[in-house]
């Protein structure tokens, strides 16, 4: 059995991105970069006004010249218009400025009277005008390696004509579940029988992370059926998450199982309460996490380890992160084991909450953090700073 400081490191270890795939923008939400990009364009491409108005050569107004409005440019015209000397041109925002033209008068302050330009207070030169390539030039590094693509990202990018982007994907994660013992909602109960909660608790858990499983599957508590599930779910997956069946009972037989099919143990039963019997591993060079079977114990593994796992194989840093909260309320255990305790977090304020069985899962709908309660101490002060983990990291 190894401690929790040794399992992350296990982990941070064990998990890399997985390759860079070039996929649509839109499909980069969230995703990180996984390359440089340049820009292809200058923006603005042209000197464009920046508002409704007239665009004139500010040495005809300086000179007093009468301006003659002789032309008009509409957005998106293709037409490159040049003004001469006592000319102005009906201008809208985001036109083409003609060439000739240095300034963009604001219709507000101008008058047109026989086709004549008037205007009624002073103009400074060169306003109103979005010069070529001001906001970002040609060649400019627009994104770097690394970068979590946001919406902002993609708004940004889209408007230099940027279609795809080489990003980590996200990983194809599947789910199977053991137990003669579960059964599907909305079915009758017999005697014995529970309703099926940990396949939908991952999937849930999954979607906060922007993640679809690929399948949730139910292998009963037998050797050979459990053997086929997993041989033939690994290949269509980056990671498999069991739940159930790896502590060391009679019909615990998902640890001897991926023994048989080749599974390099990382590591298997940790220092901490709940989740001790957790399991990790490498089944043909796919990570799988074998999780206890109480429903609390599932996700508390989830949000303590495989979250971050998972982000990591998206390209993310999230092992280097920590959080701490001061204590609102004492906690009392036995030294020996990590306690990770439901708890609310608030404000860098924690509450441990009620209901810490691992069997018991109304806690859930209040708590949104653990608190990490280190395995050598005993007694938990109000006031104590504690460290914690976030369910939405």
């Amino acid at each position: 059995m190894i401690s929790v400081k040794e399992v992350y490191k296990i982990l941070e270890h064990a998990a890399k991105p997985l390759a860079p795939q070039e996929l649509p923008l839109l499909a980069c939400m969230d995703l990180v970069a996984a390359e440089e990009v340049t820009a292809p364009i200058n923006v603005p491409v042209f000197d464009n006004s920046a508002m409704d108005g007239y665009a004139i050569r500010f040495d005809d107004y300086a000179a007093g010249l009468p301006l003659q409005v002789a032309h008009i440019v509409e957005a998106g015209s293709p037409v490159m218009l040049r003004l001469q000397k006592g000319e102005a041109a009906r201008i809208f925002t985001g036109a083409p400025v003609p060439e000739g033209a240095d300034t963009v008068v604001q219709q507000e302050v101008c008058e047109v009277k026989d086709n004549l330009l008037t205007f009624m207070q002073p103009i400074t030169r060169g306003s109103n005008i979005r010069e070529k390539g001001s906001q970002t030039s040609i060649g400019t590094r627009v994104l770097q390696p690394g970068k979590v693509i946001t919406a902002g990202y993609i708004s940004f990018l889209a408007t230099l004509g940027i279609a795809a982007l080489k990003v980590h994907p996200r990983p194809k994660v599947g789910i199977i579940v053991t137990g003669k013992e579960l059964v599907a909602a909305e079915q009758p109960l017999l005697h014995g029988q529970i309703y099926e909660s940990n396949a939908v608790a991952l999937q849930a858990a999954l979607l906060k992370m922007g993640l679809v499983a690929a399948f949730a599957k139910h292998a009963d508590d037998n050797e050979a059926e459990l053997t086929a599930c997993i041989a033939g779910c690994i290949p269509d997956v980056d990671m498999l998450l069991i739940t159930g069946g790896i502590s060391v009972g009679d019909y615990d037989f998902v640890k001897p199982v991926l023994e048989k099919l080749g599974a390099e143990e990382h590591f298997h039963k940790v220092k901490q309460k709940p989740g001790k019997p957790l399991y990790f591993g490498r089944l043909q060079g796919k990570a799988v996490f074998a999780l206890p079977g109480n429903p609390a114990s599932v996700l508390t593994c989830f949000h303590v380890y495989v979250q971050s796992f998972l982000k990591a194989m998206m390209g993310q840093n999230p092992f280097a992160l920590k959080r701490y909260g001061i204590l609102l309320t004492p906690y009392t255990k036995k030294a020996g084991l990590t306690h990770f305790v439901k708890a609310r977090a608030e404000n860098h304020k924690v509450e441990i909450l009620s209901g810490q069985p691992s069997f018991q899962m109304d806690a859930y709908t209040r708590a949104n953090a653990y608190a990490i309660l280190q395995a050598e101490q005993e007694e938990f002060q109000v006031g104590e700073k504690v460290e914690i983990v976030l369910f939405e990291q």
